[in-house]
């Protein structure tokens, strides 16, 4: 049974009920910056991305971690839950098919041919 609530729910979101995004983009005029924008925006752009940047951090704390033996369980969670996210990527997934693809058609390429439909 469907009830007015059912209907109107997805329509209104209370303050932090649902999904928070962030969009980090350099803004040139913004004081809100310190440093260069200008040059955040090329290291952005032309070197690594903010995820890029702060993948190596959460590298480097791990290795440190675990050569010094001090644990760091959020980061440790952390990392397990951005793994987690990459794993279930369509990107990666694609890719994982693609490999597949390519060893079963070196494999048997008759079965390849059968899911591709190539002639």
């Amino acid at each position: 049974m469907m009830t007015p609530f059912d209907v109107w729910a997805p329509m209104f979101r209370a303050p932090f009920s649902g999904d928070v995004t962030q969009e980090i983009v350099p803004r040139i005029l913004s004081p809100d910056i310190a440093g260069s924008p200008e040059i955040e925006a090329k290291i952005q752009t032309d070197v690594a991305s903010y995820g890029k940047q702060l993948g190596k951090v959460l590298d480097a704390l791990q290795t440190l971690s675990q050569a010094t033996k001090t644990p760091l369980p959020d980061i440790d969670a952390l990392v397990a839950k951005i793994e987690e996210v990459k794993d279930n990527s369509a990107e990666t997934l694609r890719a994982d098919a693609e490999r597949a693809l390519d060893r079963l058609k070196t494999v048997d390429e008759d079965a390849w041919r059968d899911l591709t439909g190539a002639a």
